[in-house]
């Protein structure tokens, strides 16, 4: 029978039966062969981490910051603004798409698993080029092109975009 002395404040060693002992290194050995023979443990050592960790943290804390701070810009901002810098604005919103759009075509080509970033970039910009050319157009002819073209133009588009980039997640 093997004891194992463990110490006590008083100094004293008190002997505990070796068969408790042996009786939880059964236990774990067959949790063990249970989570070897299901595939649930590959031998890899891995840091525990939550879902979503400090990632989830962070975007939860910003989407807390944007709600309320949606609220004071619809209480404050002005209905209209003159913009400075319209052209620019445009232009690099224009040049943004078309750069996500080509690196993604380039890395679908290459088959590289991050066209699903660059296609979710594309999409995304897609939709709020649809969002502010609409929203910024004035009533009449301007209008009906701005929502023509983000209904048969960057709508659809977006919505391809977004289904490549599920598509490429799915692949990985």
């Amino acid at each position: 029978m093997t004891t194992t002395a463990i110490g006590s404040t008083g100094g004293i060693g008190r002997a505990v039966d070796g068969k408790l002992g042996d009786a939880i290194d059964d236990r774990v050995a067959d949790a063990l062969e249970d989570y070897i023979a299901e595939g649930r443990l590959d031998g890899k050592i891995r840091a525990r981490r939550s879902p979503g960790g400090l990632a989830a943290l962070v975007a939860a804390g910003v989407a807390a910051v944007l709600l309320p701070w949606c609220l004071i810009l619809a209480a404050t901002l002005p209905s209209t603004y003159q913009a400075g810098h319209w052209k620019l604005t445009w232009i690099g919103l224009d040049c943004g798409t078309a750069i996500a759009a080509g690196l993604t075509a380039y890395l679908l080509h290459t088959r590289n698993r991050y066209a699903a970033l660059t296609a979710m970039a594309a999409g995304t910009l897609l939709t709020a080029d649809a969002w502010f050319d609409v929203s910024t157009a004035a009533a009449g002819f301007d209008r009906t092109l701005s929502v023509t073209e983000a209904l048969l133009l960057e709508l659809p588009l977006a919505v391809c975009a977004f289904v490549v980039a599920a598509r490429e997640l799915r692949r990985v």
